[in-house]
């Protein structure tokens, strides 16, 4: 079997983490897989954990679909999510019809960010299926200030 086919087939039946080194073809699978899916009329939600990599995946930014605005944290989150009503019910229609979303460049998400989504799908009527999509060998996540000492040697990541 294919690895696009292997793919399609643990994603019938949970969400699924694409991983390797790079240029071994992670986009290209993940082309066929959303390419995939079109051809069958359903809905994806192509999310990059940056500005470049929405773009490389010609979709939109983790923070900017979620409706994050600048929160990093679930406070932030609490503050912004009372002046974006009309958007967070938006989103929760898109949620309801989506039946998979993309996540590019993964290991740039932090455990906070992670949690962030989880409680957007969560709590927001997806019931879709997630495509996990990274290397946790290349980019680490942006973190806001931090003491060094405090990560020094950790390997923390969200799921």
């Amino acid at each position: 079997m294919s690895d696009k086919v292997d793919v399609l087939e643990a994603l019938k039946h949970s969400n699924v983490f694409l991983t390797g080194g790079a240029g071994v073809g992670k986009s290209y699978i993940t082309n066929e897989v959303i390419s995939d899916y079109r051809k069958r009329g359903k809905q994806v939600v192509s999310l990059g954990s940056t500005g470049v990599s929405a773009v490389n995946i010609g979709g939109f930014t983790v923070h900017s679909f979620f409706v994050f605005g600048i929160a990093n944290n679930f406070e932030e989150l609490a503050a912004g999510d009372k002046r974006a009503k009309k958007r967070l019910a938006d989103l929760k229609k898109v949620l309801k019809a989506t039946d998979l979303i993309i996540i590019d460049e993964i290991s740039m998400v932090s455990t906070d960010l992670m949690e962030m989504i989880a409680y957007r799908l969560n709590n927001y009527g997806y019931l879709g299926k997630v495509l996990l999509v990274g290397d946790f060998f290349q980019l680490p996540p942006v973190q806001k200030q931090q003491n060094r000492n405090d990560v020094f040697g950790q390997k923390l990541y969200a799921f």
